[in-house]
């Protein structure tokens, strides 16, 4: 699940601490640039929105980006050729 997380510090180890106090394999790389955090966890992403808000970082989810169709592909499943 991708968010946007305001003010992001580029410490992704201390939001990845809080996610984990929910569930202990969660795993987060973040984009401290882009202010994005990619989380994979057992957590719905209104888990991940109401514990990085109740430590002090406010988050929203992003749409997840959309696989590029390419004709003949992995992605292609055939039906507009």
């Amino acid at each position: 699940m991708l968010f946007q997380v305001k003010d992001l510090a580029g410490d992704t180890g201390a939001i990845a601490a809080i996610l984990r106090a929910h569930d202990a394999n969660a795993q987060v790389t973040g984009d401290p640039a882009a202010g994005q955090i990619d989380v994979a966890a057992q957590l719905t992403s209104s888990q991940v929105i109401t514990a990085l808000h109740d430590a002090g970082y406010e988050a929203v989810r992003v749409s997840e980006p959309r696989q590029i169709h390419v004709s003949g592909g992995s992605t292609c499943c055939g039906s507009c050729s």
